[in-house]
């Protein structure tokens, strides 16, 4: 029979000496979407482990919020994890943030949530906004299933690989493509599925955001302005059922 995991209040009653890594769900965009909870929960841990430490002190700030950050991310986190652990042991209680959404969605984190849950160390997730499901929720398509590859790194090989792989499936596909890769990943995806509807977010929930909607070749047509720092979801139909979109073209 595995334990269960406990809250902080039963760890406080059982007289559990280990602290608590908080997942916290932090916003995709604009820093009003943070959640009640999650604002308490930043404002009381010991520590931030954050992927981007410049993204999230900035967040901290726009909510007065003051407490020591430590990076977390791909390059270090096997370094990282063992001394957070330690922390954790040390009745410390950590949160976890990724740059923008849910930690560990397509972001490093993995590997210390893991960790914590073997060592039989508290894991509590606080739940916050998501850039998957906002594209899910915007797409307009049928998103009771989907099908999420984040940025389906590798170059355009594999992507293109990786679509034809793809191109019977009926749900849509939910994709964080790069912003200076876009047109490269709208020729190749034209390409490969053909002429589908897509939804391009950018920026979502920022005041300048920008979504737009077509089918590939016309969004390829389109000048669509962005800057470096800009973030991108994309949203593919899925192939539809009893037919083969592959190159049809409309």
């Amino acid at each position: 029979m595995m334990p269960e995991e406990q809250s902080q209040g039963t760890r406080a009653q059982s007289g559990r000496t280990s602290g608590t890594l908080f997942l916290v769900g932090v916003p995709i965009g604009h820093p009003d979407d943070l959640t009640i909870r999650a604002l308490a929960t930043l404002r009381r841990v010991d520590l931030i482990a954050a992927k981007n430490p410049q993204l999230t002190q900035s967040l901290l700030s726009y909510h007065g919020i003051c407490a020591p950050l430590t990076t977390y991310d791909r390059d270090n986190a096997a370094e990282k994890t063992p001394i957070i652990l330690d922390r954790l042991r040390q009745n410390q209680c950590i949160a976890l943030v990724s740059d923008c959404g849910m930690p560990a969605l397509y972001d490093p984190g993995r590997l210390l949530i893991t960790a914590a849950a073997k060592a039989g160390l508290t894991v509590e997730v606080i739940p916050g906004p998501s850039i998957v499901a906002t594209a899910a929720t915007l797409c307009g398509m049928d998103a009771n299933a989907f099908v999420f590859e984040g940025r389906c790194a590798g170059g355009t090989h594999n992507f293109a690989r990786r679509l034809q792989s793809l191109q019977h499936e009926s749900r849509p596909l939910i994709l964080l493509p790069p912003v200076p890769t876009l047109p490269l990943m709208l020729t190749t995806l034209l390409t490969t599925l053909g002429n589908r509807r897509v939804v391009l977010g950018l920026d979502l929930t920022h005041p300048g955001q920008h979504v737009l909607r077509g089918r590939v070749r016309a969004l390829l047509a389109k000048e669509v302005t962005f800057t470096k720092a800009s973030r991108a979801v994309l949203i593919v139909e899925g192939a539809r059922r009893g037919k083969r979109l592959g190159r049809k073209k409309e």
